[in-house]
């Protein structure tokens, strides 16, 4: 479906590309989607300290944006389809700037309702800007994801890795680290604005209804919310997982930093090649077996965590490229692929949330961190099957 702009005028998205600017608000939007999410858990001993927290209401601190990122998605292709894409994502990079500093207040109150509006915010930001990508550039939309891949896995790795050194240099406020994540949100609201003040980017609606009787809609859906159920238990967990094997928390927020940094290039690669495979079967394998023997390795070797959280790294940052691409590579039209990836989105984030207060939860039955390992292993597996089929090559007309 060709782009129209906000003035009704069509235009041939084909013949457009992403020059440098473009790249640049991809880029730095997508940093701020994970930087909410990813700088609460090297803090999570000390807000659990200070405010009095179990292990499981810990978990569902985390669990909140994520929740919100699969009731929110829905919306994503409504608001596409009345108002241009550019002004959307100008104002989520502000709603979810306004979330990071309410959590600043310090206060359970606070974090539950931060965690909700940056949750709403990026919900929606993470549904359009690969809509965005299909529609206005299709010829680099591999490329393009993956960069928007790469990010996302930046921005984990920048907020877990200064998220203590941040509490430290702010007085040991942990409230204080959190609030700063506003500063990069406002700033990418200010990168987008130029984009913003130009007749914007709009789509049609439709593609829905039908998708929910599409069984490889399905496996994209399932294959989304279980490889990122992975993740986010994993980036919820995995400082507690280390500091309860023997190291400092500054040392387990760095060995968080050190997996997200390795996500960064099969991030980025994973998409760029699973755009020009014939299916993506080698890559599905490969992610998995990674990341898999990756959290066996910290489970029967914690003294070599750096080289098992390189495993995961690798593992889930490719997971998460080919759960990105996906939806563009299964949709047969721009309106397909915006309502497919607001059902991946939907359903994916749904399943995720669980995966956070899962393990909390299975922690404070058994009293250590064995069982919750074994059971993210059996998730990191469980990958396989909707992966299977959704990564067979076949599309969903609209």
């Amino acid at each position: 479906m060709a782009a129209r702009t906000s003035r009704g005028a069509e235009r041939p998205a084909a013949a457009e590309r992403a020059g440098p600017s473009v790249v640049a608000a991809i880029v730095l939007l997508a940093l701020n989607l994970r930087t909410v999410l990813a700088s609460l858990p090297p803090l999570v001993a000390d807000v659990r300290a200070e405010l009095g927290l179990s292990a499981a209401a810990a978990g569902l601190l985390t669990t909140l944006p994520v929740l919100c990122l699969g009731a929110l998605a829905p919306l994503a292709p409504r608001l596409v389809a009345r108002v241009p894409i550019e002004r959307l994502l100008v104002a989520l990079a502000v709603a979810t700037a306004a979330g990071a500093g309410l959590r600043g207040a310090g206060t359970t109150a606070a974090l539950v309702a931060g965690g909700i509006v940056a949750g709403s915010a990026i919900a929606l930001a993470q549904a359009i800007l690969p809509v965005f990508v299909r529609v206005r550039f299709p010829g680099q939309a591999g490329m393009l994801t993956g960069a928007f891949s790469m990010a996302l896995t930046l921005g984990a790795a920048l907020a877990a890795g200064a998220a203590v050194p941040l509490e430290r240099a702010l007085g040991d406020e942990w409230s204080a680290s959190l609030a700063a994540w506003a500063a990069p949100a406002l700033l990418a609201a200010l990168v987008w604005l130029p984009q913003a003040l130009r007749p914007g980017t709009t789509i049609g609606r439709g593609g829905g209804a039908a998708l929910r009787r599409a069984p490889l809609a399905w496996s994209v859906s399932v294959f989304f919310g279980v490889q990122s159920m992975a993740f986010y238990a994993g980036l919820s967990w995995l400082p507690s997982i280390l500091v309860d094997a023997g190291r400092s928390p500054e040392a387990a927020g760095g060995l968080l930093a050190l997996s997200a940094v390795t996500q960064l290039g099969p991030a980025f690669l994973v998409p760029l090649l699973a755009a020009r495979m014939a299916d993506q079967l080698p890559l599905l394998a490969a992610t998995v077996a990674a990341a898999a023997a990756g959290l066996a390795g910290l489970l029967a070797a914690p003294a070599l965590a750096p080289l098992w959280v390189v495993l995961i790294g690798l593992g889930q940052g490719g997971s998460l490229g080919l759960a990105l691409i996906l939806p563009l590579l299964r949709g047969g039209d721009a309106r397909t692929v915006a309502a497919l990836t607001a059902m991946a989105l939907t359903v994916g984030y749904l399943v995720a949330a669980a995966g956070p207060w899962l393990l909390g939860a299975v922690h404070d039955a058994a009293g250590n961190w064995t069982l919750p390992l074994i059971v993210l292993i059996a998730i990191t597996l469980l990958e396989l099957v909707p992966g299977r089929p959704a990564a067979r090559q076949r599309t969903i007309a609209g």
